[in-house]
């Protein structure tokens, strides 16, 4: 192997990596076999074992999992895209995401371990009836299994396969073959047990070696005062992409850009992967306690590489040839990283790239198995059949991921398709939880009018002109608000227009999950039903949430900006946070059955089947 350096002149080095840094990541590769092995006789003993780990897992795994799948080796690259284009203004694009992690913590956490399902399809025959809901059910294995999917797997394995091909002289079709091995073999063999255990692995090397890393390329450059000086200096750059926040005395492209990531971008109800995690947990506890250390880790954890994002800026202001934003990250590590120090950040990127895929390979084949050959196809087969059909789903994604990488240009570009997919459906998402009115046919509308949006972007022609700017020319923020906009009024227009969710229906899954909300329909009696997770005092503590998550991640942004008055001032939201979130536990979560979760999945199926 090789990795490339840079002279004074800039003129390229190819140098060899050192022999610890080969045994470094050997080392790490051995311990994910071992890790699958390990756990691979307890994943094939039933399809709840292999995608859920029979629901027994505690939250701080569980925790973890989530924040070793949340990054992978794209992220590190996106973040420092965004750093160096558009300054630290866009991680407002990333962060907001974290406000749905923080209403997940007060609702949807508690709301999906309820539903004791094996995938987020499954919600549609629970909430809805008639074909609508089986179609329903299916396109949604669909897209978010292959399609979806697909596209995540090929954006991560695209950011792998850039620092691969950056830091060693492999090509870019060796590198993701390269990827997708690696990330195969534990796959198949330990499912969710072994994806758990491997993340906890991983996550414990990654964010270690990266914060250590960035502090280490700090110091290499000066430190922080002459890196914001030099930054500050720097033409194309300057005191815009050392801000936090926009302007607020001017609506301009920035402003509006934070008003839609903070007002529209959010939206969700924590599906997915996410919900894959949370039904793994031990119970409700569990799983509120693993969504709150993963909405924390979230607000803190873009600083890591906005930081060496900041320091690729001093060291390569300007970019040519076949260096890219996207290569910057990587080229950062050729130049400032020492032996052992590159191993172990090679084996960072790597463990964040397999904690990734190796969860989408188990979410996105148990779509495939469950929801469509289970449900449609065969639906009696034994355990060790649907195992089988799992694995062969794992290689087939892993088949499908290797011919759609190299069509990928840029991760952020990625991201932007995804979401204009994805626009205004999480709207809807977050509604039919507690507005009784939503029905399949509102949902339906929303997945189709999404796909259009996707799909249609590219294609349409610069003759069609929004807010004074041609349709290429518009920022990408001005879409996803125009049509987020279209999606809910259409959606809602469909759902008023088609009938509703039969009253039988709706008392079964609202007894079952007991979300609160809007269910006029049913009688006083069930909507009075204990446990409820939405009220009026839901308000409050999404707030302590915010002041929680925005509090600690905002801190340590201020503090690399040696805003020590401003640190103060965060840091004493964070603490107000913390005093209310508490008390919310102490009042609504600690008392909570500390039942399994595999009894309760089990004592479930029971009450539906005698239904």
């Amino acid at each position: 192997m090789f990795y490339f350096s840079y002279n004074d002149e800039g003129t390229i080095v190819v140098k060899s990596l050192a022999f610890i840094d080969y045994c470094i990541v050997a080392g790490y590769l051995l311990v994910t076999v071992a890790i699958g092995i390990v756990y691979s006789r307890k994943a094939s003993r039933s399809t709840e074992d292999y995608f859920l780990g029979k629901r027994s897992m505690p939250w701080w795994a569980i925790g973890i999992s989530l924040m070793a799948t949340s990054f992978a080796s794209d992220t590190p690259l996106a973040i420092t895209e965004m750093t160096r284009q558009y300054g630290l203004q866009r991680l407002w694009w990333p962060l907001s995401q974290v406000m749905t992690l923080v209403v997940s913590i007060f609702l949807f956490s508690r709301l999906w371990r309820r539903c004791s399902i094996t995938t987020d399809a499954e919600f549609y025959e629970l909430r809805y009836d008639g074909k609508g809901a089986i179609f329903l059910r299916v396109f949604r294995a669909f897209f978010a299994g292959i399609i979806t999917n697909l596209i995540i797997i090929g954006w991560v394995t695209f950011g792998m396969a850039s620092v691969i091909s950056t830091l060693t002289n492999l090509n870019q079709p060796i590198s993701i073959g390269i990827c997708l091995f690696v990330a195969l073999v534990p796959a198949l063999l330990s499912g969710f047990y072994g994806a758990v255990a491997a993340d906890v692995v991983q996550f414990v090397i990654a964010t270690v070696s990266m914060i250590v890393f960035a502090i280490i390329a700090v110091f290499k450059i000066g430190g922080f005062h002459s890196m914001l000086s030099t930054i500050a200096a720097t033409p194309g750059y300057g005191a815009k992409t050392l801000s936090i926040f926009p302007d607020f005395t001017v609506l301009n492209d920035d402003l509006v850009a934070l008003i839609v990531f903070l007002v529209i971008f959010w939206w969700s109800d924590a599906n997915g992967f996410a919900m894959q995690r949370i039904s793994g947990c031990k119970n409700e506890r569990h799983a509120v306690l693993a969504m709150l250390s993963f909405a924390i880790f979230q607000t803190c954890r873009n600083w890591i590489w906005a930081l060496v994002a900041l320091v690729s800026i001093v060291l390569f202001p300007i970019l040519s040839g076949s260096n890219t934003d996207t290569t910057a990250y990587p080229m950062v590590i050729n130049q400032l990283a020492g032996a052992g120090m590159k191993g172990l950040l090679l084996v960072s990127f790597l463990g964040a790239y397999m904690s990734t895929v190796e969860t989408m390979f188990n979410w996105g084949s148990s779509y495939i198995t469950t929801d469509i050959y289970q449900r449609f196809i065969k639906r009696n087969a034994s355990q060790e059949h649907y195992i089988i059909i799992s694995k062969i789903s794992v290689v087939l994604l892993a088949i499908a991921t290797a011919c759609i990488v190299p069509f990928m240009k840029s991760v952020t570009g990625a991201w932007e398709f995804l979401a204009l997919l994805g626009a205004g459906g999480g709207i809807i998402q977050v509604a039919r939880w507690f507005w009784w009115r939503v029905n399949v046919y509102t949902e339906i509308t929303s997945l189709i009018l999404g796909m259009i949006a996707g799909i249609a972007n590219p294609l349409i022609s610069d003759s069609f002109v929004v807010f004074g700017y041609t349709w290429t020319k518009t920022p990408f923020v001005i879409k996803i608000a125009l049509l987020t906009g279209i999606n809910i009024l259409i959606s809602i227009v469909v759902m008023y227009c088609t009938p509703s969710v039969s009253k039988n229906k709706l008392e079964i899954f609202y007894r079952r999950v007991r979300p609160g909300g809007c269910w006029s329909v049913l009688s006083k009696k069930t909507r009075d039903l204990p446990g409820k997770t939405l009220s009026w005092a839901t308000l409050i503590d999404v707030l302590g949430g915010i002041l929680l998550c925005y509090g600690a991640g905002l801190s340590i942004g201020y503090l690399i900006l040696l805003k020590f008055k401003h640190v103060a001032f965060c840091i004493g939201l964070t603490m107000i946070g913390a005093i209310m979130v508490s008390r919310w536990y102490q009042r609504e979560v600690k008392h909570l059955s500390p039942i399994s979760g595999h009894d309760v999945f089990e004592k479930q199926k029971e009450i539906i089947v005698n239904k």
